[in-house]
Parts: structure tokens; sequence; C-alpha cells
């Protein structure tokens, strides 16, 4: 049992020691994180449009399910997208991940590959157990301007030419939010004559206040063999900024509970709804354009005339964006769980053109995004005599994303993604609490039809832990006696 009768703490008083604790680790974690999420963690050449190729939720779990957000699939793992989760996480919670990946482009019968890695999300929720209020802060990576791409063509005036294309940078997001549960109690019956107090339901709600920014720089270069003719060289720098909030809930119901007359818990079956709502934000931008006729001198760019330049601060629209999902749940007598969810993304981020149209680089148009993915988590029943366990989880996810690329004769072609996935949590042996290790890959492509055919396939491992209290080493509860 824990006293809050501070007077009798030592001067270094235990709670305040936590937080600094606490905000030490977040600060290590901002400062190691602003610099990481600013290295190359995908090389597509489809970041060259719009903010870039999306990193979705990076932590392993989430990774592992699919991507499925909108409802809290376990009790140990910070949802940075459901400003809500945070509720029903039992115990104080920090969360970290990195992640590796490997990228093939295949255009016709030509291919090329490349390693990439980077940092994924990190979060931390401070809450005391029992308490139905948690507050939660974190940053995670959103975007990624990093590629590297180059073509060959002829022309029947210029000669060879040579297109290439190299960016940069990224997009990130730092968040804070605050989130309160509501639990129903109903007496449940064991056997013929006694009953059991339940959690028949839930609901948790939160928000969420976040803030995007993020750099890139991109050039494109058109180097035309024939020494007649200047080569161009367009370069492009964008410092992004957008402040905004996420509203979320997600609530369970128990549709059957059973216990015996010894009142031992023999399953029930749960259902959870939830979903978030992010109203539409202004994006700005301080933005520069610079086109140069250029010359190389033993391999090194250098300018001879300025074409045009240009530079100002634009303010464009981001759509708002709604979750929705749910799944049922089962729970066995020894421990085994049973979980399938389903969850749907949307944002019209068509009702972007005319506003974010210098993103775009007149190459491609802002399109309706969507996304479906469905998760299922399986955790095996317990051992005799032991009492920790693994939970494996599997998912698949279908996407349209926001980039409608333009052909040269005219014509449309939308950019599609599919991804499925596999991952596991399990126990942080010796650690004395409820820290786990999770690991995750998935595999994805992503394609569209432009003259031919481009497929981009990657592969990503995620690696993360989460760090809970010892049993004897409770964070943020002042103790009697140091």
């Amino acid at each position: 049992m824990h006293f809050f009768d501070t007077s009798m703490t030592s001067p270094d008083h235990p709670i305040l020691g936590h937080f600094g604790r606490a905000w030490a680790l977040l600060l290590v974690m901002v400062v190691w994180g602003s610099a990481a999420m600013g290295q190359e963690t995908d090389f597509s050449p489809f970041a060259r449009f719009g903010l870039g190729t999306s990193q979705g939720t990076l932590t392993p779990a989430i990774a592992s399910m699919g991507g499925v957000t909108s409802v809290s699939t376990g009790h140990m793992s910070v949802n940075a997208d459901q400003p809500a989760s945070s509720a029903s996480i039992v115990h104080p919670t920090f969360q970290g991940s990195v992640n590796l990946q490997g990228i093939r482009l295949t255009e016709g019968d030509r291919s090329t590959q490349t390693i990439t890695g980077g940092p994924g999300s990190f979060g931390l929720v401070i809450k005391r157990a029992r308490r139905p209020r948690a507050f939660h802060l974190g940053l995670t990576p959103m975007t990624s301007k990093a590629f590297d791409v180059a073509r060959s063509l002829s022309d029947s005036t210029l000669g060879d030419i040579t297109e290439s294309y190299e960016g940069q940078g990224g997009l990130a997001r730092a968040y804070v939010g605050l989130s309160r549960g509501w639990r129903g109690r109903r007496w449940n019956p064991a056997g013929a004559s006694d009953s059991v107090l339940v959690n028949m339901w839930g609901l948790d709600a939160g928000i969420q206040a976040d803030h995007w920014f993020g750099d890139a720089i991109q050039s494109a270069v058109l180097d035309i063999d024939d020494v007649t003719f200047r080569d161009v060289r367009t370069s492009i720098s964008s410092r992004h900024r957008a402040t905004g909030f996420i509203l979320g809930a997600e609530g369970y119901k128990m549709l059957r509970v059973k216990y015996n007359d010894s009142k031992d818990f023999q399953g029930s079956w749960m259902v959870k709804l939830g979903g978030t709502w992010s109203p539409a934000r202004t994006l700005n931008t301080d933005f520069s354009r610079l086109v140069q006729s250029t010359v190389v001198f033993n391999g090194v760019i250098a300018g001879l005339d300025t074409s045009s330049y240009e530079a100002a601060i634009l303010n464009g629209k981001v759509p708002q964006k709604w979750t929705l999902g749910g799944g049922l749940q089962w729970d066995g007598p020894t421990g085994g769980r049973l979980g399938v969810f389903v969850d749907h993304q949307s944002q019209s981020w068509s009702s972007s053109d005319g506003t974010l149209d210098h993103l775009m680089e007149g190459a491609a148009v802002w399109n309706d995004a969507s996304s479906t993915a469905v998760g299922v988590m399986v955790t095996p029943k317990r051992k005799a005599g032991k009492t920790s366990r693994s939970t494996w989880r599997i998912g698949m996810r279908q996407s349209t994303l926001p980039t409608t690329l333009l052909s040269y004769d005219g014509s449309t072609h939308d950019l599609t993604e599919q991804r499925v996935s596999l991952g596991v949590n399990t126990p942080l042996k010796g650690s004395r609490s409820a820290s786990q290790l999770h690991f995750g890959m998935d595999f994805g492509t992503r394609n569209t039809t432009l003259n031919s055919v481009h497929i981009e396939s990657n592969f990503r491992l995620h690696v993360g832990v989460t760090l809970t209290p010892t049993a004897k080493n409770l964070w943020l509860i002042p103790r009697l006696y140091d």
C-alpha cells in the first residue's frame, strides 16, 4: 500500500524525482528523435510528390496489425494516433522504436534496390494505477522526402538526355494530450448462487494537440549530353509547420462473461468500437524555387545563369481526417486471447488543389486518400507455472494514396499501396515489470501505371520496447520511506 502523507518523505521528493526522470527521458527522446527524423527513412521516387511518402505509425505492434489505430488492441502499447487510448493503459509507459527498410523499384525490365533505416515513434504515457486520467506526449515521423532516381531518354533535337531527381528531409509530428476513462460495473452471476463484480462496459475519450514540422530540399536536373546545350537545374526548398488537434473516443461492451461456482473465470466475449477526427488545418510553408542553366566541370555542377527565382510564405489547406474501426475479442479461462479488428481511414486531399499545388510541381495532383486495414492478434493460453506470454499479430492493409500522377499524354494514374504484416511482443526477461520487447515486419508495394509499369516493393523490420515500472519502483508515486 502507498501512503500520500508527503510529510514523511525525504526532501528529495520522490514524485518530483520521477517527474524529473520522465522529462529527462522525454528530452533525450526529442533531441535524438528530432535529429534522427531528418535522416532518410525512405527512398521512394514517389516521395518527390506532395509532402512525401507516408511513414505510417511505425510502432511494431500497430504496424504488425496492418496499421489498425482506431481501437486499442492491448494495454501495454502507446497508440499515438488514438488520443483516447492512453486512458486504457494500466501503468506509466515509455515506448520507442526503430526500423530498417529495404526498397526495390521496378520499371519494365529494369530494377534497382537500396536499404535505409530510421526512427519510429516515441511516446510517454503518465498515469497512476487505477486512476481514470492520463497524460501523454511523444514524437513520431510522418513523411519522408528522401529519393534519388534518374532515367535516360533520347530526343530528336537534343539527343541523349538524363533526368535526375534527388530529395531529402521530411515531416514529423510532436504531440501532447489528455484522456479520461469511464467504467460501468455490474454483478455477474457466478454459478447458481453467487456473483462477481465485472466491468461490463468502458468508454475512453481524449484530445491531442499536435505540431507538424520539417524541412525538405529537392532538386531536378536535366542533363543534355550535347555540350552545345546548357543543362537545367531546379532547386526547391520547403520548410513546413502546422498546428492542430485530434479528438478520439473508443469503448467496449462485454457481450458475455462466464464464471463457475468457485468464481473462476471461464471466458468472455467483447466488442470494441473507436474513432478519431482531426479538423482541417493550415500548412505554412517557407517556399523557394531556383532555376539555373548549368554546365558540368569535372563532375561538379556549376551555375552559369539564373533563369528564375521565387521565394514566398505559402499557406495551404490540409483537409480533415477521420478514422473508424472496431473489433471482436475472446478471452479464455487460461489467459488465451483472440481478437479480430478492422479499421478505415479517409482524408479528402483533392480539396487541397489550388492551395498546395506548389508541392506537386505540375507532375501530379492531389487525390482523395483512404485505407482499410484488418488485423488479428493471438495470445496463447498459459502453460502450467507460467504467467508471461507473447502475443502474435498479423494484418493487411489496402490504401489509395493522396497522389494522382499525370502522364505526358494527359492521362491520370492513381497511386496505390498494399501491405501485409506480422509481429510479436514478448515480456522483457528479468525486468520484474510489464515491460516488453516488440518485433514486427511488413511487406508492401506501391504501384501505378504510367507509360510503363512502375512498382515499388519495400520490406520493413520494426524493433521497439515498452518500459513500465517495476513492483518496487513505481513511477510518479510518492513513497512513505526512501
